[in-house]
């Protein structure tokens, strides 16, 4: 019985370890993320796209973040660069809008991957779409 208790413990240990150890490095990489630059590449010519406004919610984001634009290299279209000035605007609120605005450039509309669902929500498919719903708000499942 002692040697149990005592092998408890030390797993209790560990695991709190563990959980201080995970804490830190998620906080390091939100640290990062909100100092990273986000870039995508649209297929429209760079002189289209500086002389007009950007469409979308990457203009709603406003004095949030600091856009700039530059040509793609071997001519495929035109980059768009995002970063976010101060914490007012998320890394999963920037690539949505970034997502956003490159469908409004590209396409001319806002295209989701999914209408409506074809089958009724359940408990077996919940995981699912909680999943599928935190996939639209970060661009990462």
């Amino acid at each position: 019985m002692r040697r149990t208790g005592n092998v408890l413990i030390m797993t209790g240990a560990a695991t709190a370890v563990a959980a201080t150890v995970v804490s830190k490095r998620r906080a390091r990489s939100r640290a990062r993320d909100a100092a990273r630059r986000h870039v995508i590449t649209v297929f429209r010519p760079f002189d289209e796209l500086a002389a007009e406004q950007m469409p979308g919610s990457l203009t709603e984001l406003g004095d949030a973040v600091k856009v700039s634009l530059s040509a793609a290299p071997g001519g495929r279209g035109t980059e768009i660069a995002v970063a976010a000035v101060g914490d007012s605007a998320s890394p999963a609120r920037i690539r949505r809008a970034l997502r956003e605005t490159r469908s409004l450039l590209e396409a001319g509309d806002v295209l989701l991957p999914a209408g409506p669902p074809t089958t009724e929500p359940t408990p077996l498919n919940r995981p699912l779409r909680a999943v599928t719903r935190h996939g639209r708000e970060g661009g990462l499942l």
